[in-house]
């Protein structure tokens, strides 16, 4: 019997460890967070669950945004010759209605949580350009692209932190200057107006109206102006190179399928 009284103890102290541990990390550790930037007029939306955070009131968004473009999809005019479709070029109502929701009822900063983890989402443009150039520590977070996109992505700017971002910001920052991008344009607009051309053509070939995959258009648009831009070639000449970028994104891709805790980047 004592030896079942000393079992049953030390089983209802982990127990009770492991609720404290769990209560101190889920909700006061969160608290503590938000409380902290409160207190700096940094506010956001109330967390709707302990444990997904604001991730119920992103989905609620995100299926309200596609009920509403479901609904207006019949009015929509067809692709022909003789009309236009008017096109709504404010994507981020699309993609991120969260982001646009809150910033319209909390101002351009604001917190909100996704699980255990708070963010700050910085939305006023001075703001950005202060906090890149007074701090190493903005780059992209570890817990995010480090470990599953480290063979695709490796130490680069887009998943480094600290003096390996800062480094490697500072080395192609001059390529971005106003006089390089703009030296960039007549390159941009040559690969663009042939890959509408294209569209053209096909359209025509197929009688007035045709079908796209834009996704893959698009993809190979953005590679032909990386290459001109960068490497003075085009798509063409580069496309073994873009062709093994894609593979090693597909299996990056496929291989979190199923994985516990795999993040999927958009």
């Amino acid at each position: 019997m004592a030896a079942a009284k000393i079992i049953l103890s030390m089983l209802l102290g982990g127990f009770v460890i492991l609720f404290l541990y769990l209560y101190e990390s889920l909700v006061l550790k969160q608290r503590r967070q938000r409380s902290k930037l409160e207190k700096q007029g940094i506010r956001g939306p109330p967390s709707s669950s302990i444990i997904f955070g604001n991730i119920p009131d992103m989905k609620r968004f995100k299926l309200e945004v596609t009920k509403k473009s479901t609904a207006a999809a019949p009015s929509r005019s067809p692709i022909s010759k003789d009309h236009r479709v008017s096109i709504n070029h404010d994507w981020p109502s699309t993609l991120f209605p969260h982001l646009v929701q809150w910033r319209n009822e909390y101002g351009p900063i604001f917190i909100y949580s996704t699980g255990i983890i708070q963010h700050v989402s910085v939305s006023d443009v001075e703001m950005v350009k202060e906090l890149s150039l007074a701090s190493l520590n903005l780059g992209q977070p570890a817990y995010k692209l480090s470990k599953d996109r480290k063979p695709l992505l490796g130490q680069g700017i887009l998943s480094s932190n600290g003096p390996i971002w800062s480094h490697q910001r500072k080395i192609i920052a001059p390529e971005f200057y106003s006089d390089k991008v703009k030296g960039m344009v007549d390159l941009m607009v040559d690969s663009t107006t042939m890959m509408v051309r294209s569209w053209e053509h096909k359209i025509e070939s197929e009688g007035g109206s045709s079908v796209f995959r834009v996704d893959d258009d698009l993809r190979s648009l953005s590679a032909d102006i990386i290459s001109r831009a960068s490497f003075g070639s085009n798509y063409l000449q580069g496309k073994e190179i873009f062709l093994k970028l894609r593979t090693l994104q597909k299996i990056m891709s496929n291989g979190n399928i199923g994985v516990p805790g795999a993040s999927r980047s958009i």
